[in-house]
């Protein structure tokens, strides 16, 4: 009974205060924020590695487990605390799609064309559904919907409890994973274009062309949106970054940089944080009447295609120079950065006071002390250990009780 007790209070103390502060899927959420209200790493202590075989895509943490691709084909389920391996799943090629955690269910696309749902406990599969092509899109979970793009063109709605297909739309070639906010899903092509669908039915409620490469093909778009405050932020290899309005795809502003743009925007506090090929990582003004869109830029020593994550002031952010940079979101200076290696387009997350990122080499890595309280503040952690040892109490007095 002893053990019992104190798994229970083990149980309440972690519950309410850590598991909120998970990161779910691709970009945080179905809106893509790249936002997280968790805590981050002061510095560049490596709480545990993990050893693969292959180049890991972006993870998603949640349930205290963290679940990621590899090129080898495996989906791994790891222990976010110490690295242990619990399980992992073969698909039948490489993955680069980034896992999205629902209900208890992991779903993720993979080069084999297919798009899978297993169960979060054992790895077990729960359906597997094929596309006609590639699938390096990351899905986005929304209103019991599974959203996927796949490179034969097509946008899917699937099932998410069991994997049926609501609808396809032809939007041509597609590596951008659709955002899903008010009812429409948002996502970029091969040939330049930013479209928006309607959720239900997937019928066409907007498109936005983007600039063009001579007089045929547009510039291919590998950015993901982020759709905040009714605006659609992408960013598109004709150099620029994107605002859009998400009700009629309008154009509010447009920020040009020195390279394409592959990397998928963070917003948050309307201040848009991205990466480009020339380099640099950016902090733009996201208000539609700025007069210096700019506000600060860090310069990395070659392309930024990973993804920035913004938590606890911090911009996390890797670079095709083997480094993961912890920048202050408010100036862009330099807190701290580490040489993990190239990560390609592998983009980290920060959950339960953490950072998580995986490298091409096969080493995934957890930066930050499990020393700490995690909490988005003391005054919680505090509040959540007062409610815990008060079920604690009652459940002990509960005991002696029957005991007599």
């Amino acid at each position: 009974m002893k053990k019992v007790l104190f798994a229970m209070l083990i149980l309440c103390l972690s519950t309410p205060s850590v598991l909120a502060q998970g990161w779910s899927m691709f970009r945080h959420d179905a809106q893509y924020t790249g936002y997280s209200d968790s805590s981050a790493p002061e510095n560049d202590v490596i709480a545990w590695s993990y050893d693969g075989a292959g180049s890991f895509s972006s993870p998603a943490v949640a349930d205290l487990k963290v679940f990621v691709g590899s090129d080898d084909g495996s989906l791994y389920a790891l222990n976010a605390i110490n690295g242990l391996l619990l399980w992992k799943f073969q698909a039948g090629d490489s993955i680069s799609s980034a896992p999205a955690v629902v209900d208890n269910r992991v779903y993720f696309g993979a080069r084999d064309n297919s798009v899978y749902a297993l169960c979060v406990e054992n790895g077990a599969k729960i359906w597997q559904f094929q596309t006609g092509d590639r699938v390096y899109s990351s899905p986005a979970v929304a209103d019991g919907r599974v959203f996927i793009s796949s490179t034969d063109g097509y946008l899917y709605a699937l099932d998410a409890l069991t994997g049926k297909q609501r609808w396809k739309e032809n939007l041509g070639k597609m590596t951008s994973s659709p955002a899903v906010d008010s009812n429409m899903v948002f996502v970029g092509t091969w040939d330049g274009r930013v479209y928006a669908l309607d959720e239900q039915d997937g019928s066409e409620i907007w498109m936005y062309q983007t600039g063009w490469h001579g007089t045929e093909n547009g510039y291919v778009i590998a950015s993901s949106p982020a759709v905040v405050g009714g605006r659609v932020y992408i960013g598109a290899n004709d150099w620029h970054v994107y605002s859009l309005n998400a009700g009629d795809g309008s154009l509010m502003w447009k920020f040009q940089t020195g390279g394409h743009v592959e990397s998928s925007p963070a917003v948050v506090d309307n201040r848009v944080y991205v990466g480009s090929d020339d380099n640099n990582v950016y902090c733009l003004d996201a208000h539609d009447n700025a007069v210096d869109r700019e506000i600060w830029g860090y310069k990395t020593n070659d392309r930024v295609q990973s993804s920035p994550a913004v938590a606890d002031n911090k911009v996390l952010v890797a670079s095709w120079d083997g480094y993961l940079y912890a920048l202050d979101a408010e100036n862009g200076s330099l807190i701290w950065k580490h040489e993990i290696g190239q990560v390609a387009k592998a983009s980290p997350v920060v959950a339960y006071g953490k950072v998580f990122i995986g490298s091409i080499d096969g080493k995934f890595y957890c930066f930050g002390s499990w020393g700490e309280v995690v909490g988005p503040s003391i005054s919680t952690g505090v509040e959540y250990m007062l409610i815990a040892i008060f079920f604690f109490l009652i459940v002990w007095w509960l005991h002696r009780k029957m005991a007599k």
